[in-house]
């Protein structure tokens, strides 16, 4: 609530302020920028991404984590886990749980896919996107993965920079693996 926020406001890190104060200037300014500039752009300015990249490099120059004690993103493991079966004996526990959260991520893909379809005129069927997400968290389960629905995070940022097609989500999940399989060291000091 409002009031539980302002009674630890004097308990505010102002490093971790000052740098999400920046970010979402950045971004607020690379999107009225994408926005003005919309038709001389060839392609729109990617702010999320370079807002990563710089908050990233302050970050590890200025070691806020250390300096300041602004929380990072830590340790990243790298490389995928092997595949393994999924410990069965924890149905009973879960399963609860797990039909209220196949219900909501499955409410929330088809609302994301619906204000999509609506924006850029196509039709959805909501009987595909549910053997989709059937299988896909089927699948996932041999992985240990975490069950998925849609991002509306990366949904929209992927709209707003002008991803039309499968081509711009093959690219984003590329970009995931690469992170997960290679680079990730590299935003360990990303500050969260």
């Amino acid at each position: 609530s409002i009031a539980a926020v302002f009674s630890k406001i004097t308990t505010t890190n102002i490093a971790a302020l000052i740098v999400g104060l920046t970010c979402i200037v950045l971004l607020l300014i690379g999107k009225e920028i994408n926005l003005r500039f919309k038709k001389q752009l060839p392609v729109p300015i990617p702010m999320e991404i370079i807002v990563v990249i710089i908050g990233t490099g302050v970050s590890a120059g200025m070691n806020l984590s250390e300096s300041y004690r602004v929380d990072v993103v830590g340790n990243i493991p790298q490389g995928l886990r092997a595949p393994a079966v999924p410990e069965i004996q924890l149905i009973p526990a879960i399963f609860v749980d797990a039909i209220a959260i196949a219900i909501v991520g499955f409410s929330m893909a088809v609302s994301m896919a619906k204000i999509f379809a609506l924006k850029h005129g196509y039709t959805i069927d909501g009987n595909q996107e549910l053997i989709a997400l059937g299988i896909c968290n089927s699948v996932g389960s041999f992985f240990q993965s975490f069950s998925i629905t849609c991002s509306m995070s990366r949904s929209l940022v992927q709209e707003s920079t002008g991803g039309k097609t499968q081509i711009a989500g093959a690219l984003s999940s590329i970009m995931v693996l690469l992170v997960i399989v290679a680079i990730g060291y590299l935003f360990e000091p990303l500050p969260q």
